[in-house]
């Protein structure tokens, strides 16, 4: 066969492949694409077309591959570099995609995009000065250029400075009005400076703009929900929170259930609900506020979990049946089942999230009685003898950061070189909450600060809860951000402080956070003032334990 019969028949291939896109079978457009660069090898337009349908079901490695032969064809375009570096991004590889974007940079340097991308690149390693440098180099050969401004705006919220960074969200919207981007990242900013109603104006103005994709549609859509619950309007938050249901929410889960999803306003009473969990498991436990109203109304309740919850709820719930879940990943589709659970189990399920709207419409609906959840009390005794072997005084549990901490996570989490009012207060015993290793922290916590924080043997922090709530209560006090632990302990219903932002959306616009009537609130007047929080919190031990 000739090379013009090759790639004529490649290019039917890609004809076909765009029609299969056209009807959103991407499944489709990615086997004629593979077909087409198979037929022609040397047809980088095939191997491109087939890295962006498989881009598209979420096959990143096969992406990649398809992508890195089409750079191996065309070594001269950039914008190979570009979607090696984008693949690279998805999949958590922020060096890699670093080594190609400055590759690209080689090959066109008077790229706004790829500029744009790099300062991404650096900003995911957390190196948000480079990012800085380069972003200013960037804007001094192209000062008109919103994509940047915007970018730097990001970088600097993302490092902590979220009043510094509007000013730059207000350049990049000065200079493309419709830049619904800007006007999303400007919300996020002003809600951590404390300007909610700002916030909400902003919010809905990128949704009024119009977004690039149905998903970052529901991701405004979905952080509208937030500032109206930050807001205070709790009715308003949950009635939009329903967006996370959507398919095109980029954390959407499918439930292989065979009954039907109940609907919010459906009547409950004498019928058998499935209850889910679902979000992070901070948000389990959190949600777990609405369960004592929903076994009053329905003639029984079935609560699926993760599997490291269930004792804990069922001792919490006795009259429900209590089984975990299991969630797999498949691509970009999140799936969740519970197995063994008979179909005639339950008439309806609902996601856990789904009741707050039914039972929490107020601050006013939230119970005014701490521990909706129960710890085992023989632990509790237990782990109160083993506290009362560490000597006398108060005992406090401390937590300094979550499992999972990135560079735009780590924000959320005071530095350990904040701790120092905390672990300064005299008389107190500290005992180590935090999960993972954190042997190195401790160690430097002992050498900067002089705290000794004990850690208790034969605890696994991490997969323990049900351990982790009667340690709770067993200790005079549990200290730190918001993470699964300190929700955990506020649940049932231990003393808990929370050193938080003031735009954090479970305080529901208020002082504290309603869900826990015992919990304490420590926040600055900006978010993210994390010295003058743990000031503030080390001052109240001073006080509650003088």
């Amino acid at each position: 066969m000739g090379r013009l019969d090759v790639a004529g028949g490649s290019a039917a291939l890609l004809r076909r492949a765009v029609d299969a896109e056209a009807r959103k079978d991407f499944a489709g457009a990615a086997r004629f694409a593979d077909e087409a660069a198979a037929a022609d090898p040397h047809n980088v337009r095939a191997w491109r077309m087939a890295g962006v349908f498989r881009e598209k079901l979420g096959d990143y490695a096969g992406a990649f591959e398809a992508y890195d032969r089409a750079a191996t064809l065309a070594p001269a375009d950039a914008g190979l570099g570009r979607d090696l570096a984008r693949l690279a991004s998805l999949m958590g590889l922020a060096e890699l995609a670093e080594q190609f974007l400055l590759r690209a940079k080689a090959q066109d340097p008077a790229s706004v995009e790829i500029v744009n991308d790099l300062a991404c690149a650096y900003c995911a390693q957390s190196r948000f000065g480079e990012a800085i440098e380069l972003l200013r180099e960037g804007l001094t050969a192209q000062p008109g250029a919103a994509l940047l401004w915007n970018t730097l705006g990001c970088v600097l919220f993302e490092a902590g400075d979220a009043s510094q960074s509007i000013v730059f969200f207000d350049e990049a919207i000065r200079l493309d009005a419709r830049m619904h981007a800007a006007s999303f990242n400007r919300a996020n900013a002003r809600k951590a400076v404390g300007d909610v109603a700002g916030a909400l104006a902003d919010c809905e103005r990128a949704i009024s703009l119009g977004a690039d994709s149905p998903t970052q549609a529901a991701m405004y859509r979905y952080a509208l929900a937030l500032l109206r619950l930050n807001a205070g309007d709790v009715a308003g938050g949950w009635d939009a929170y329903a967006v996370r249901n959507e398919e095109a929410y980029a954390d959407y889960v499918h439930h292989r259930l065979a009954r039907r999803a109940w609907r919010t306003g459906e009547p409950l009473a004498g019928k058998r609900l499935l209850v889910i969990g679902e979000q992070g498991l901070g948000d389990e436990v959190l949600f777990a506020n609405v369960l004592a109203d929903a076994v009053r109304e329905v003639d029984r309740l079935l609560i699926a979990v993760q599997p490291r919850l269930v004792s804990l709820f069922q001792r919490s719930f006795p009259t429900a049946q209590v089984t975990g879940y299991a969630t797999r990943r498949d691509g970009l589709q999140t799936t969740r089942e519970v197995p063994g659970l008979p179909d005639d189990a339950y008439d309806a399920w609902a996601r856990m999230g789904d009741l707050l709207g039914r039972y929490r419409r107020t601050v006013a609906d939230f119970p005014t009685q701490p521990g909706f959840l129960k710890a085992d009390p023989q632990r509790v005794a237990h782990w109160k003898a083993v506290l009362a072997g560490l000597g006398q005084g108060p005992k406090v549990g401390v937590i300094w950061r979550s499992l999972l901490v990135t560079s735009q996570r780590q924000k959320f989490y005071p530095p350990l070189a904040n701790w120092g009012p905390v672990f300064a207060a005299p008389g107190v015993t500290f005992v180590s909450l935090q999960p993972g290793d954190c042997a190195d922290e401790l160690c430097d916590i002992g050498k900067t600060m002089g705290a000794d924080i004990r850690a208790l043997p034969g605890l696994d922090l991490k997969d323990d809860l049900d351990e982790i709530a009667a340690l709770s209560c067993a200790l005079d006090l549990v200290v730190g951000p918001a993470t699964a632990t300190t929700n955990i302990a506020a649940a049932v219903g231990a003393p808990t402080w929370f050193a938080t932002t003031p735009d954090a959306w479970p305080r529901l616009g208020t002082a504290a956070f309603p869900w826990y009537p015992q919990a304490r609130a420590f926040s600055g007047e900006q978010g993210y003032d994390w010295p003058g929080v743990m000031a503030q919190m080390g001052a109240a031990l001073r006080t509650e334990f003088p």
